[in-house]
């Protein structure tokens, strides 16, 4: 098998990257990264495809084994820990923020929190931009909203100058 030093001296060899420096090597590296990151993507279905294969037919190889991966995890049997110790089991026992939020509802929890932290709540207070579309007219919600641009990337984009003459 190829390493990916290998893949990846194939690739440039192919497609070699003109300079060292600058706006070239950044555009070409662009290019570069958004090939691996589309290749990637369709390399990982076609992996899964391919295992859901050999898993479905049964498939063997002399060559190749298949082996499966596990990642190890503690979980804890909180119904144990309650009957070893409930003063224990009282002292650590919570349900997931996530639960928490299907369980009880958004509402509900900003209404405990405020209950909790009185007008210190306003720091923390926030308006889901599309439960707030789905409850006011457009022109409502353009006057409460409003475009917040993050940086997210750069990206390198090949500027095109008129021909001279024209």
């Amino acid at each position: 098998m190829k390493t990916p030093q290998e893949f990846l001296d194939i690739i440039q060899n192919a497609y070699p990257c003109p300079v060292e420096y600058g706006f070239e090597r950044a555009a070409w590296l662009f290019e570069f990264r958004e090939a691996l990151s589309w290749m990637l993507d369709f390399v990982q279905l076609e992996y899964k495809h391919q295992v859901a294969y050999i898993l479905d037919n049964g498939l063997t190889s002399e060559k190749y084994a298949l082996v499966s991966k596990y990642r190890s995890y503690t979980r804890v049997n909180a119904a144990e820990v309650a009957a070893y110790n409930q003063e224990l089991f009282d002292s650590l026992v919570h349900v997931k923020a996530t639960d928490a939020e299907k369980i009880i509802g958004r509402r509900n929890l900003y209404l405990e929190a405020r209950g909790i932290l009185g007008s210190d709540i306003s720091k923390y207070e926030v308006v889901n931009s599309t439960e707030l579309s789905k409850v006011v007219p457009s022109h409502v919600f353009d006057r409460l909203t409003e475009k917040e641009e993050r940086l997210m990337d750069y990206v390198i984009e090949e500027v095109s100058f008129p021909s001279e003459g024209l």
